[in-house]
């Protein structure tokens, strides 16, 4: 990426879908500088290989582009740990993700540069299927119920070869995702294997470390699981089976779940920018940096108005991917008519189109809205709750933060549609 020249390149270099990389390192603003010195700084400090730490915080707020810069940005942690990265978004391409799916995965991920592990692990998962088929067998051959012979007979029939898969072009990750019943069964074969299965992840783990000849921890990073639907009940009921796995983990986690019960003993890291504090005086601070990361990817000055940066900050609510929207939708509305700069009408059209955009959920979620819009808090904690603001903040409709406690704003796109439905409906 090199830095915009023109109006038509901020509308290249803006775009939301993207974050940086390695390679990108000079358009990298710091936006949590302390609290990701802090965590750094406990990260190296950690003694205990199997711990998890959970990152939270809005999606949209820059959490896969730290991660994926942690050890550039970063350096000492290269002493420590050698790292490991795994994107939930890439690899999972359906929803119903279940712990036997991430365990399978993890496993994939640590095999991926060595022939003699990926051998290793494809043969130990045939074997398991096998003891795994042979207790089925046995279950079918004793019982006289020939609804439970059947289903045993359905499952048997099922049967998967993890040694073709490793001796085929396609990998693990891909037939996972292309195939729904190679899915189904690997989840009744490990589900009742759980224990085993974790216990080959260690094993191979070691054997790993003493291929590489290296005293280095490795550091795991599963990010953008909690961008994916139907995910709490992973996170609140099934990830602490990985906390028998030998690795330190980096965990991106859904934010609505940051105050359960089961995140209370959890190590669990936030980071948030804000631009009002909860008594709604300014945070300038977090202004400058976010105008940092907009100066930071235009190398032309001229082709941007501060006041239309300064409007595109305060309508983003501190959220960096819709800030990057923003100005990106702003680029295409001066190229397209002809504007030499980018100026508060660009800036005003784009806020409009998300806005649009927006209406809808908006509309049908306006009491639970309109609740947060006055009280910033949730007023109850049951699950009908706790599954709005998860949705809601998935949308993009409220914005969570934190300066000592958490609480939540609706995002100021879609404030003046909320009292104007509110008014509408008096």
């Amino acid at each position: 990426m090199k830095k915009a020249e023109s109006i038509e390149e901020i509308y290249q270099v803006f775009a939301p879908e993207k974050y940086l990389q390695k390679g990108d390192e000079e358009f990298y603003v710091n936006l949590y500088n302390k609290d990701l010195q802090r965590f750094v700084n406990e990260l190296i400090k950690n003694p205990i290989p199997s711990k998890s730490f959970f990152i939270a915080g809005q999606s949209g707020n820059g959490k896969s582009t730290i991660l994926s810069l942690l050890d550039t940005e970063h350096p000492t942690i290269k002493t420590k740990y050698e790292l490991r990265y795994l994107s939930g978004k890439e690899l999972f391409k359906y929803n119903d993700i279940n712990i036997i799916d991430l365990l399978l995965m993890i496993g994939a991920n640590l095999i991926q540069e060595s022939e003699v592990l990926q051998e290793k692990y494809f043969e130990s998962l045939n074997k398991l299927q096998a003891s795994h088929d042979g207790l089925l067998q046995i279950e079918s051959t004793n019982t006289n119920n020939k609804t439970k012979e059947g289903k045993a007979s359905a499952s048997l029939g099922l049967n998967i070869n993890f040694l073709n898969i490793f001796k085929t072009e396609t990998t693990l990750e891909t037939s996972y995702n292309e195939n729904n019943a190679l899915r189904e069964t690997a989840r009744k074969i490990f589900k009742t294997k759980e224990s085993d299965l974790i216990r080959l992840i260690n094993e191979i783990i070691l054997d790993y470390k003493v291929a590489e000849g290296d005293s280095k921890d490795i550091l795991l990073v599963i990010d953008d699981l909690e961008k994916k639907e139907n995910i709490d009940a992973l996170f609140l009921k099934e990830l602490q089976h990985l906390d028998s796995i030998n690795i330190t983990k980096i965990i991106t986690m859904p934010i609505h779940l940051r105050r359960s019960e089961t995140f209370q003993s959890k190590d669990v890291r936030e980071f948030a920018l804000k631009l009002n504090n909860f008594d709604d005086d300014p945070n300038n601070e977090d202004r400058e940096l976010l105008k940092e990361v907009v100066n930071s990817r235009i190398a032309n000055p001229e082709l941007i108005d501060n006041n239309a940066i300064d409007t595109a900050i305060k309508y983003s609510g501190g959220n960096l991917r819709q800030l990057i929207r923003l100005v990106q939708l702003s680029a295409n509305e001066a190229d397209t008519f002809g504007a030499i700069k980018i100026e508060d009408k660009e800036i005003s059209f784009a806020i409009e189109f998300l806005q649009r955009g927006l209406s809808s959920p908006t509309m049908m979620m306006q009491t639970f809205l309109n609740e947060i819009l006055k009280y910033k808090v949730l007023t109850s904690d049951t699950p009908e709750s706790l599954q709005s603001l998860g949705k809601a903040i998935k949308m993009g409709l409220v914005f969570a933060y934190f300066n000592g406690k958490i609480w939540y704003e609706i995002n100021p796109i879609i404030k003046e549609i909320i009292k104007d439905y509110e008014q509408s409906s008096n």
